[in-house]
């Protein structure tokens, strides 16, 4: 991270804590807002060529506008964390429901889904917060400098947040979606789409329906109640038309799972929404 955009980062995070005070939204009851829904943020991240690279270790962690630690999403390290100094400040070690491995060998594509709630399972506040990812190939907790560090900025609440920050040094193609429960993200009139999900709830199989006004690119995953992915249903090149696909309430290896709530992730063009279902 440059000087200049952790300045910016700073003076960001402190205008907004005075708006959240101010202007933070409240129900009818006076009661703070926490919109369920879900968060998905990909990045790549690149070698900055330095210690060990191109192995390294890496966290991805959600903190609030006043910089506190929310939730640890996903943390490759194994017994290297110390040297994600960043993360170790923020979090104290703190993995609750986070992914977890080893150091990476080599830099790549990362994925993180979060659902809203802290490392103690707590609906948090609607408001703004920040995805933080931190990589490092040395030594960063004896004596060598941290490794890069990154944070991007969105606002939790009712209304579909879509960011596709600029590629920074060492960590591009970001995509971050904010999707409340029940609602799509779309852009253009063109590429709207309607999705529906029958039976729900289920027992056997439910069919997702999804109406493409034009070409498109179509992901769909299935998640549990934590946001971990369970299970890829699809990931085509769809014509405009009906796009159709069944799920059983299996995993990915084909076990059926347990009674429960289950979210259904679809991208269409990489705009995003999810869907609650119930497996009887």
């Amino acid at each position: 991270m440059t000087f200049k955009s952790a300045v910016f980062i700073s003076c960001f995070a402190i205008s907004t804590i005075l708006s959240i005070h101010a202007n933070a939204q409240k129900s009818p009851s006076g009661q703070m807002e926490s919109t369920e829904g879900y968060l998905s943020f990909t990045v790549r991240t690149l070698s900055n060529s330095t210690g060990y690279s191109p192995k390294h270790v890496l966290s991805i962690w959600i903190k609030d506008a006043a910089g506190n630690f929310v939730i640890s999403r996903k943390v490759m390290a194994a017994g290297m964390r110390k040297h994600l100094v960043k993360w170790v400040a923020s979090s104290a070690y703190n993995t609750t429901t986070a992914t977890t491995g080893a150091t990476l060998n080599s830099h790549q594509m990362h994925s993180i889904v979060w659902d809203g709630r802290d490392h103690s399972g707590n609906p948090v506040e609607d408001g703004i917060y920040q995805v933080w990812i931190e990589y490092t190939s040395q030594n960063s907790a004896n004596g060598s400098a941290a490794g890069p560090s990154h944070a991007v900025m969105f606002h939790k609440g009712p209304v579909p947040e879509h960011l596709t920050p600029p590629n920074q040094p060492y960590f591009t193609e970001m995509v971050l979606n904010w999707i409340p429960l029940g609602v799509g993200l779309t852009e253009t009139p063109q590429h709207q789409s309607t999705i529906s999900v029958s039976p729900n709830p289920f027992s056997d199989r439910t069919l997702l329906k999804i109406e493409l006004n034009a070409t498109s690119r179509v992901q769909v995953n299935v998640l549990n109640y934590a946001g971990a992915e369970i299970s890829r249903l699809a990931d085509d090149v769809a014509p405009m038309g009906t796009y159709s696909c069944l799920w059983d309430g299996t995993d990915e290896k084909g076990v059926k799972l347990s009674r429960g709530v289950y979210l259904i992730q679809v991208f269409v063009n990489g705009r995003s929404s999810v869907h609650k279902v119930m497996l009887h």
